[in-house]
């Protein structure tokens, strides 16, 4: 049970850890892409994808928490 909730603990960290990467990476993109002046395909797709990695993210670290407090 110890290694099981460890096991889930570090996954659930790493994965928030993904999210944020990839949000930041989301918003860099967007950025670079305003700034060459290049047209960019579906801005709305992308801010929403953004906001649902960016949000998921905190909710992944609660979740983790609470596993190892339990």
């Amino acid at each position: 049970m110890i290694v099981s909730r460890a096991m889930a603990y570090a996954c659930l960290m790493v994965f928030a850890g993904i999210l944020v990467l990839i949000a930041v990476l989301m918003i860099l993109l967007t950025i670079v892409q305003l700034t060459r002046g290049e047209t960019i395909p579906d801005l709305g797709a992308r801010a929403i994808g953004t906001a649902v990695a960016a949000g998921l993210a905190p909710l992944c670290r609660a979740l983790a928490r609470r596993l190892v407090q339990a």
